[in-house]
């Protein structure tokens, strides 16, 4: 194939300056066509982006418009806010704000008697301290259902000292007044006494010392005996303390000689032979179980012993009276015993303790008067070897010689009742304290009587200091509470604003003593003491707090609006941009079909 080359003439040069012309115009149009679309699509990316972000500032205005709407109603809800304050004395004061600390520690703010916070179930609400407190006595949280004795009320006021409560000196200072139980059951009276500690040697010596105030003496009548007998049949009455007798109506006597001596009352008999003995030795028995001794020296011992309103020493005190009332009792406490080897037991006569003993010998110098004859001790006594009435019986007495009679040793009665006492404090079936039950021998070696082991809690006046003895009572009064209504914790209820609004939502009660000294539960709006008023200091805050955020608010609405619109100018530049590009297309498109229609 051969290129034919054919000369230029001026013709074919100007066709080929033409063709080369409109190739170039198209070749720059498809060029400037692809430029364009690619500018098309970077304007709409762009303006998409745009409308997102104004869409996104649109919502952001509306989140902006919800926060303020929230923070206009909290403003209006806290112009009716209120709080609650305390007014003891009801002088209008509004300075002191009602708090947990105010009710439970005492003052004379509250009158030095607690209020106590409580849930919709009575129970009392403590705070982590007073739990803790409540938890080391032993006091369970559905309480204990009445009032326990002095030595659980004494663990709590020391708990309250590790717990830090209290300091250990108040805690001693405290544990050393009375137990005021029944503070808040029936009463706010407080007793201003004292409890000291004391073992027997002591209580004696405290009881003889006339510090004790309430010592009185045993005189003997001695129609209380005489009276009760036939024919006149009983001779004089006798003490004997140790080797010293004399005649019971000569002799007074305190409880303190009683148990730090040995006395026994020695009775002997005066009749003829054809008398039935065995009757008025049974008569005298019953009838010196029953001398007015007895309820002097229960009442001695009850007057000493009694803690006020402690039911576990009064439940002590009756159970010792009850148990040495059964050692005075004819048919539970004693037996008889024959002179000589040959002895026997009274039938009918059920005890537990044996007779005196005899000796064959006979004592000069111990007479026994009576209206018809004069008789010599035919026996020898040893009642002080046992406990409970013993009786003599002279299986072979001669006319003028008999030695029938029945005595007691009141100083082992005695000791008996405290045995009995210690054993109930300490509990019966731990105490070692014991009094002899064996049937027909309740003798004092069988048993353990009361010692200086024993520690016996006695009331004193010794002038306690009144305010400390105010505030052990108002912490007695928490502790009878919590003892009888139970208690949970809440470690929030020592904040104010915390417990100030469950009490104003009804979640939190108050138990407040009324006049009649019982504590009851009702809402804060009956306690005259509280009283409820606008929170002027909190209004004020949440106003400024309001003040602030809205400035916030606007601010943040402020710039939204710029750039908003700043978006609007940018997506109205870029339509603008994006209907010229659109149309220039367009135009290019057209003609690139018309030159080739052409």
């Amino acid at each position: 194939m051969y290129l034919k080359i054919y000369p230029l003439n001026s013709v074919v040069l100007h066709e080929y300056k033409e063709f080369v012309t409109k190739l170039r115009k198209e070749i720059e149009t498809k060029m400037g066509l692809a430029a364009s679309q690619a500018r098309l699509l970077t304007i709409t990316a762009r303006k998409s982006d745009c409308e997102f972000q104004s869409m996104r500032y649109s919502h952001e205005k509306i989140a902006l418009s919800r926060s303020m709407t929230d923070l206009s109603n909290e403003y209006q809800n806290s112009l009716e806010q209120t709080k609650l304050v305390y007014d003891y004395y009801g002088t209008g004061d509004e300075t002191t704000p009602l708090s947990y600390g105010l009710l439970m520690t005492p003052s004379q703010l509250n009158g030095y008697l607690p209020t106590l916070i409580t849930d919709a179930s009575g129970k009392a609400v403590l705070s982590s301290q007073y739990a803790a407190a409540a938890k080391a006595a032993g006091i369970p949280q559905e309480g204990l259902g009445c009032l326990p004795s002095s030595d659980v009320r004494n663990k709590f006021i020391q708990a309250m000292a590790d717990n830090g409560l209290i300091t250990q000196q108040s805690a001693d200072t405290y544990m050393g007044i009375q137990y005021a139980q029944s503070m808040g059951m029936g009463t706010t009276d407080l007793v201003t006494t004292e409890v000291k500690e004391m073992t027997l040697s002591e209580l004696l010596e405290y009881y003889s010392s006339g510090e004790y105030g309430g010592e009185t003496l045993y005189q003997y009548n001695k129609d209380a005996l005489k009276s009760a007998l036939q024919n006149g049949r009983l001779n004089e009455v006798q003490i004997r303390n140790g080797a010293e007798t004399s005649n019971l109506a000569d002799t007074n006597l305190s409880l303190a000689d009683i148990i730090s001596g040995d006395y026994q009352i020695l009775c002997k008999l005066n009749y003829e032979k054809k008398d039935d003995r065995w009757s008025h030795i049974g008569s005298l028995a019953t009838n010196l179980g029953n001398l007015d001794i007895w309820d002097w020296m229960f009442s001695e011992f009850e007057s000493l012993l009694s803690v006020s309103s402690d039911p576990n020493v009064a439940a002590a005190i009756q159970y010792a009276e009850t148990q040495t009332s059964k050692l005075l009792d004819k048919e539970q406490g004693y037996a008889f015993q024959l002179k000589g080897e040959k002895t026997k037991e009274k039938s009918g006569w059920e005890g537990v303790i044996n007779c005196m003993n005899a000796a064959s010998s006979q004592k000069d110098g111990h007479t026994w008067s009576g209206a018809l004859f004069q008789h010599r001790d035919d026996g020898k006594y040893a009642t002080s070897d046992y406990l409970g009435i013993t009786c003599y019986y002279n299986d072979k007495p001669a006319k003028r010689n008999r030695a029938d009679g029945v005595s007691i040793d009141v100083s082992n009665i005695a000791k008996a009742y405290l045995t009995y006492f210690a054993q109930a404090m300490e509990g019966l079936s731990t105490s070692e304290y014991k009094v002899s039950d064996v049937v027909n021998n309740r003798t004092v070696a069988d048993s353990h009587l009361i010692d200086d082991q024993f520690v016996f809690n006695i009331v004193t006046e010794t002038g306690v200091n009144t305010d400390q003895a105010l505030i052990s009572g108002f912490y007695d009064s928490i502790f009878n509470q919590i003892c009888t209504r139970g208690w949970v914790e809440n470690n929030n209820v020592t904040d104010n604003d915390y417990m100030q609004e469950m009490l104003k939502t009804g979640k939190f009660f108050l138990a407040t003593c009324a006049d009649d000294g019982y504590y009851y539960q009702g809402n804060y709006s009956t306690n005259t003491y509280i009283r409820e008023i606008t929170d002027e200091e909190a209004i004020a805050k949440a106003e400024a707090k309001y003040n602030t955020e809205k400035q916030k608010l606007n601010q943040k609405e402020e710039v939204l609006d710029l750039k908003m619109k700043n978006l609007d100018t940018e997506i109205s530049s870029l339509t603008t941009e994006y209907d010229t590009i659109k149309s220039v297309i367009s135009k290019n498109i057209e003609k690139s079909f018309k030159r080739y229609d052409a």
